[in-house]
């Protein structure tokens, strides 16, 4: 039941006709246009996920306040980015949506798409990275790595070679299958700074509008054949190193592999209070089980990414003698 305050605020909240979306394996229908995402062909039916605009159950947070994060046992986790907006989730089928007064539509996908996405994808059960994806001669390569080592850069250099992107920054892959591990695909856009945007220019590749103003990154919406929705296997990933002076592999296996792949878990930056007792246990087993079924390796990338030919020269070599 809402509260009186609630009902205040509802009122100032005009709820949009609802689009139908399909990504990472979900079908969403959304009160908020998200054109980042591609158009559900399975409309008519009930949606995996409904995204609509309504009040959530407390006033946001003020605009000077750090991001919240609140889990609740109950499923209705609310976050909160002051000065965008904040989300509730009702169980895992629903995620409302209370953007603060005057913020475009348009900024609302940042966070959505991203941590509460996140968020929202590891409580269904998958196994979610930090990471880029790229389709390689029907394999898959899934780039991880410390801030600026150049997870979309380097998935960019991929895309100009002429393979597939399959998700830039969330990576979730569904581990029903006792053997595969498949990944479900995201969205046909890639983040490139100026500098790696100029590096590794991509034909017919639509450079947007900056989220927001100060923002390092440029979001650029590929071209259909750039993209694959198809569901793979994912069969590697690289943990970029950049620096040397040649590109190298270098396997890794057993706890360091386990290891690797920990590190770069998306849902680690909700920090703790997703991670304890019963769930920190039933997430390492979820990546434990990965890192069995991977191949999973140290990827040295030479600094200049005028040279990143030579990387994406090396893997397709690698795979294509597989």
């Amino acid at each position: 039941m809402l509260s009186q305050e609630d009902v205040g605020r509802a009122a100032t909240i005009q709820q949009p006709p609802a689009t139908e979306y399909f990504a990472f394996g979900l079908t969403i229908r959304s009160h908020i246009a998200l054109p980042e995402l591609s158009p559900s062909e399975l409309t008519g039916r009930e949606p995996d996920l409904t995204v609509g605009l309504a009040p959530c159950g407390r006033p946001p947070p003020p605009r000077d306040a750090g991001v919240v994060v609140d889990l609740d046992p109950s499923g209705r986790h609310y976050l909160a980015w002051p000065g965008v907006a904040a989300f509730r989730f009702d169980g895992l089928r629903r995620i409302d949506v209370e953007p603060y007064p005057g913020v475009p539509m348009s900024f609302l996908a940042f966070p959505l798409l991203g941590p509460v996405f996140g968020l929202l994808l590891h409580l269904r059960g998958l196994a979610v990275l930090h990471a880029s994806a790229v389709e390689i001669y029907g394999q898959t390569a899934a780039f991880v790595g410390d801030k600026l080592a150049g997870k979309s850069t380097t998935a960019g250099a991929f895309i100009r070679g002429g393979h597939r992107l399959l998700t830039d920054d969330l990576l979730a892959i569904d581990l029903v299958d006792p053997i595969v591990p498949r990944i479900l695909p995201a969205f046909a856009q890639l983040k490139l700074s100026d500098e790696s945007s100029t590096a590794v220019p991509l034909a017919n590749a639509e450079a947007l509008p900056l989220a927001y103003d100060g923002f390092t990154k440029r979001q650029y919406r590929l071209a259909a054949s750039s993209f694959s929705h198809r569901q793979l296997r994912l069969d590697h990933v690289f943990i970029l190193d950049r620096g040397g002076d040649m590109p190298a592999i270098e396997p890794l296996h057993g706890f360091d592999a386990l290891g690797g792949l920990m590190r770069f878990s998306y849902v680690s930056r909700f920090g703790k209070a997703l991670l304890e007792g019963r769930n920190e246990a039933d997430h390492l087993q979820r990546f434990a089980r990965l890192s069995r079924q991977i191949a999973v390796s140290r990827l040295r990338i030479p600094a200049d990414l005028s040279r990143l030919d030579e990387t994406v020269l090396l893997i397709e070599t690698m795979i294509g003698e597989r």
